[in-house]
């Protein structure tokens, strides 16, 4: 099976000017299939792409907002079972969804993905995903990686949420969480995976001293328990 994963960006300029990149990921499942987490805009040369890794097997919404796109998805491969968080139902009733992420994955996808939901931050209810053949960590509004923001609007609010070119955590989430003991624990749960890379959905993907960087970037989410964070020993 291959262990690569690979990844699409889209340019996405939100309302008011925003430029916020975005990227689908790809994940190699052990049958030759793939897992393709928050889907993005489809064109006929992007989903031939797609398609050209292996056949997709599942199509994860990993937040409450990443699913703009997923109706195309499911629309171009029917048979590929939806994975999102259980209250998309309730915001999306016209989407499809085969299985709620709060539930155990299919086995097709745990033999090789693990997932940890972000606890204590309902307006979000983000998961995180492990890609264990290549030890990937899959985030998505968890931690932005912004480096090189394109238009006034992208420099001013990452600056004013403390994401401005660097890996960080918006500080939108000090208002996402509301229990913050839930929220520590989740993410420590994310640092204990022996992850030597992470793929974001929005900025670069994050190699070397991987561990340390998510620990550092997570500190304010960590400290929520009243523990340090942890030390990056290991591998």
């Amino acid at each position: 099976m291959p262990t690569r994963v690979k990844t699409f960006p889209m340019a996405q300029v939100l309302p008011g000017g925003f430029h916020m990149p975005t990227r689908m990921t790809a994940l190699p499942l052990a049958d030759g299939g793939l897992a393709l987490v928050s889907p993005i805009r489809l064109t006929k040369e992007l989903a031939a792409q797609v398609e050209e890794q292996g056949p997709v097997r599942f199509l994860i919404a990993p937040n409450l907002l990443h699913h703009l796109y997923l109706a195309e998805a499911v629309e171009r491969w029917p048979t590929a079972r939806v994975l999102a968080p259980r209250a998309l139902r309730a915001k999306r009733p016209d989407l499809r969804i085969d299985a709620d992420l709060e539930d155990a994955l299919p086995p097709e996808l745990a033999s090789t993905v693990r997932v940890a939901k972000i606890e204590g931050a309902p307006s979000v209810d983000e998961f995180a995903f492990f890609h264990e053949p290549s030890r990937t960590a899959v985030l998505t509004d968890l931690l932005f990686h912004l480096t090189a923001p394109k238009g006034f609007v992208a420099h001013v609010t990452l600056w004013l949420v403390g994401c401005h070119g660097k890996l960080a955590q918006s500080r939108a989430w000090r208002i996402f969480v509301k229990d913050r003991t839930l929220a520590a624990r989740s993410a420590r749960t994310l640092l204990a995976w022996p992850i030597h890379q992470a793929i974001l959905a929005h900025g670069e993907p994050i190699e070397g001293d991987v561990l340390a960087r998510l620990e550092q970037a997570l500190r304010w989410m960590t400290s929520g328990d009243g523990l340090l964070a942890p030390a990056s020993n290991r591998t």
